[in-house]
């Protein structure tokens, strides 16, 4: 019998091939260990359309200069994490050391839901301090600016809830943080007994989100405006005020007072608002006539020139604004009187171009300008500031349009950034917080109507012509030939 002869060549190839995909495999494994302790803003790359995992600037500088802990509660059953909120909260975990994120499975913990967590929803997100916390609800994040009565009432009707507006997360995320560190929140006084709109759960979301309570202030009742007021907000009264509250809402802005007032052209009849309207006079201002239609097709929404394109003037309140659309609408003129006072500054934030008008005769059958009607241009918001002889300063915003409390209207996010610059210009609030939530539906291109017009034609009559004379030259030349 021969003897097995083993080939030593072979075996040592073998025996190194083997220790270098030990190796290897050992390599891997210390690198995922590594990457694992990395944080998420390294190993987690935004490759969506839209960005939607990105995070600004903005709240990169304001989450790192946090100076309390805050700890984030995602209330979800263990595997059913919604993988775009679980990125953004580790996102924001890695960000800074001070924020903590836990995921709270309310089956396997039930005591957790209890005392002022006990209506907290599966999919919420609570955010906490030690001063107090901020819940984000899961419609909340995907269906921003749509109040849950809306979500309610499509589901009734068409048994599904609509596709997603967006993702809202970052702006709701560090909004909450803003609100549980904020040492002194602003109070925000509402008017109340003129038949005033009310703020819809939307817009004190906003205020919310920015770190101001809202309470409501019957003036008839009181001998003055509440001494921790830091804006009073006259939302579309019905009604005018009487002499008494006149008297004493002017007392309060002649000490350094703040007024958000906002109207539209109903009320521009002098005869409505008499009593408001002598706080108005003190300050330089009062309503033009008549609804404001823009004569300039460049300028207002193709087909309805009562909805105006804005032109923004020069102030911090718009300033942010610039270069993006926002419409306004149902608008009232705002005219400076001949005698303002030296302390007063009144500075245009909303304009028209010179080719609008104010028809005031509302009960007309037509929408072009007819004789009566005002020319314009004209400023239908407008910022006031007033110094006082005690060195203390009034400030005033007057909008003539009630779309600056239409959310469903606020198509490019330039509506809800007014509101809530208005009120932080007012309060003298640091910048404001507002972050546009990320676009996750189809987007489309608008033009204005004489671009409609234009480009209805180029394809209509120019492009057709082209080709017929470009297929006129080649069949000329070929026919030569």
């Amino acid at each position: 019998m021969k003897k097995l002869k083993l080939n030593t060549k072979y075996l040592k190839t073998g025996g190194y091939s083997v220790l270098v995909s030990i190796i290897a495999l050992a390599i891997v494994i210390v690198i995922n260990l590594f990457a694992n302790t990395l944080p998420a803003t390294w190993t987690k790359l935004d490759t969506s359309s839209g960005d939607m995992f990105s995070i600004g600037e903005q709240t990169v500088e304001f989450v790192k200069g946090l100076k309390e802990d805050i700890t984030v509660y995602y209330v979800v059953e263990h595997g059913s994490e919604d993988k775009n909120i679980q990125t953004m909260l580790d996102k924001y975990s890695a960000l800074s050391g001070k924020i903590k994120v836990e995921n709270v499975d309310p089956a396997l913990n039930p005591a957790f839901l209890t005392g002022d967590r006990a209506t907290v929803e599966a999919g919420s997100i609570i955010v906490e301090s030690a001063k107090r916390n901020k819940i984000i609800k899961n419609f909340e994040v995907y269906y921003p600016g749509v109040s849950m009565e809306e979500l309610e009432s499509y589901y009734y009707t068409y048994q599904k809830l609509p596709a997603a507006t967006g993702f809202d997360m970052e702006n709701l995320m560090t909004t909450a943080i803003n609100y549980v560190t904020t040492d002194v929140l602003p109070i925000v006084y509402t008017l109340t007994g003129h038949g005033e709109d009310g703020l819809s759960d939307t817009y004190k979301g906003y205020l919310s989100a920015e770190s101001f309570e809202v309470k409501e202030l019957n003036l008839a009742t009181l001998e003055a405006v509440p001494e921790d007021c830091d804006t009073v907000l006259i939302n579309l009264p019905d009604k005018d005020i009487s002499e008494d509250e006149a008297a004493r809402l002017l007392d309060y802005l002649k000490k350094g007072g703040k007024m958000f007032f906002i109207s539209y052209f109903a009320d521009s009849a002098e005869a409505e608002h008499t009593n408001l309207q002598t706080v108005l006079d003190y300050y330089g201002v009062s309503a033009v006539e008549g609804e404001v239609f823009e004569g300039d097709s460049n300028y207002h929404y193709p087909q309805y020139p009562f909805i105006l394109l804005a032109q923004y003037g020069r102030h911090e309140i718009v300033d942010p604004l610039s270069g993006y659309y926002m419409f306004m609408g149902y608008c009232h003129g705002i005219e400076q009187s001949e005698d303002v006072r030296d302390a007063v500054t009144i500075t245009p934030l909303l304009s028209t171009t010179d080719k609008a008008y104010s028809k005031v005769n509302l009960n007309s059958s037509t929408i072009t300008k007819e004789d009566g009607d005002i020319d314009g241009p004209f400023d239908y918001a407008v910022a006031i500031t007033d110094k006082n002889e005690d060195g203390s300063e009034a400030k005033i915003v007057w909008i003539a349009s009630p779309m600056i409390l239409e959310a469903s209207s606020d198509y490019y996010g330039t509506v809800k950034g007014m509101f809530v610059n208005t009120f932080g210009w007012l309060c003298d609030k640091a910048e404001a917080i507002s972050i546009p939530a990320k676009t996750i539906e189809q987007e489309y291109l608008n033009v204005s109507e004489a671009q409609g017009n234009l480009l209805a034609v180029v394809f209509t009559i120019v492009l057709p012509l082209a080709a017929i004379a470009t297929g006129f030259v080649v069949w000329l030349r070929r026919r030569s030939k």
